[in-house]
């Protein structure tokens, strides 16, 4: 049975020169490499409650800036029973205001992926 907390999937990716990372939930457990966690109700609904103040609902389906070489390419996805989001980019990344700054969503999605696992993930 499917909990109301738990994504339907959620598959996320970072892919750069030197390393890739994929981050892939099975049920109710994210695994990363050899590195496995299952979240609690509680860390499910702070880290919603991360990704609503980000805005990551309302990101694009692609961000791209068109450079010479690709340093860097993001894929995220999360299928709920109540929303969805596909994103990518290459050499780019969402970004929203705080407090008059340009800050990046990508960065901070990031941050509150770190928060649920409690893994260190390079980006």
């Amino acid at each position: 049975m499917q909990k109301d907390y738990l994504p339907r999937e959620m598959i996320i990716s970072y892919r750069d020169k030197d390393d890739t990372r994929l981050i892939t939930l099975d049920y109710d457990t994210l695994y990363m490499e050899e590195e496995k966690y299952t979240p609690v109700r509680g860390e499910w609904e702070e880290f919603w409650e991360k990704l609503e103040e980000i805005g990551i609902w309302d990101w694009e389906e692609n961000y791209e800036k068109c450079t010479m070489v690709e340093d860097y390419h993001w894929e995220v996805t999360i299928l709920t029973n109540s929303i969805n989001i596909y994103s990518q980019g290459c050499n780019d990344v969402p970004v929203h205001m705080v407090k008059g700054e340009f800050k990046s969503s990508l960065d901070e999605f990031w941050d509150a992926l770190e928060d649920l696992c409690g893994w260190r993930i390079d980006y």
